[in-house]
C-alpha cells in the first residue's frame, strides 16, 4: 500500500500539534558501535544547543533505535512544525556533521547520502562555519535530495497518541517557568497579604491541586 505524504508529517501521523517520523536504516556489518556512539554524539549536540533554538525547529523529542541484530537503525523523532521546515531547520540547527557522523555507518550512505553530497557541493559545503555568506542558504537550496532520502526510509505508525499534543513546546516551558515564578511568590513572606485578595484565589486552587 503506497503512504499518503502530507505537508504536516511527511509519511508519519499526527495528533493535535505534534507528528511522528520514523525512519529506517540499514547497519554497515560491524559497524554497530559505531553508529551507536555517533548517535549518542548528536543527542550531546542537542542537549548543548539553547532550548530557544531546539524549539524553533519544532523539535519535541529524538531518538535512534538498533535493533535485528545491530543489523538496523531507527531515527524516530516527533515534532511540532511541517515536516520538510522541521527537516532543514534539525540539520541547520544541530549541524549537519552531527548527522555525517552516524549516517556514514549505514548502508544508505554509500547508496542516496554520499551520492547525494557531491551533488549538492561536497561536504565541506555542507558543514562547518554556519556564520560563512551564504551557507544557509546553499543547505536549503539542496535540502529536498536529504528530505527525499528520509521519505524514502519512513514508515508510518500504526497508531500515535501524545498526551501533551493541544500543547506546543514554547507553551510547556512558559508553564514551566511561570509555575516556577509563581512558587516563588508562595515562598516569599511578603507576599502573603497580596495573595489574600480574592482575584488571586483560582492561583491559590491550582498550586493546592
Amino acid at each position: 500500500m503506497t503512504a499518503t505524504t502530507t505537508t504536516k508529517a511527511g509519511k508519519g501521523n499526527t495528533d493535535g500539534v505534534v507528528s511522528e517520523m520514523a525512519t529506517y536504516f540499514h547497519v554497515k556489518p560491524g559497524h554497530e558501535q559505531e553508529v551507536a556512539a555517533a548517535c549518542q554524539r548528536m543527542v550531546e549536540a542537542l542537549k548543548q544547543a539553547p532550548m530557544a533554538a531546539t524549539i524553533k525547529t519544532g523539535l519535541r523529542d529524538t531518538r535512534h533505535v538498533l535493533f535485528n541484530n545491530g543489523t538496523e537503525l531507527l531515527w524516530a523523532t516527533t515534532f511540532e512544525t511541517e515536516w520538510a521546515p522541521y527537516i532543514d531547520d534539525a540539520f541547520l540547527t544541530v549541524g549537519f556533521e552531527h548527522f555525517v557522523d552516524w549516517m556514514q555507518h549505514t548502508t544508505e550512505w554509500e547508496t542516496k547520502i554520499a551520492p547525494w553530497i557531491e551533488e549538492s557541493g561536497g561536504l565541506e559545503s555542507l558543514t562547518g562555519d554556519k556564520t560563512r555568506e551564504g551557507f544557509e542558504e546553499h543547505i536549503l537550496a539542496n535540502m529536498a535530495g536529504m528530505r527525499q532520502i528520509l521519505q524514502d526510509g519512513q514508515q508510518k505508525a500504526a497508531a500515535y497518541w501524545n498526551p501533551v499534543s493541544f500543547l506546543t513546546m514554547s507553551e510547556i516551558t512558559k508553564a514551566d517557568r511561570i509555575n516556577a515564578a509563581f512558587q516563588e511568590v508562595l515562598d516569599d513572606p511578603a507576599a502573603e497579604e497580596a495573595l489574600q485578595h480574592p482575584a488571586l484565589q483560582p492561583l491559590l486552587a491550582q498550586a493546592a491541586s
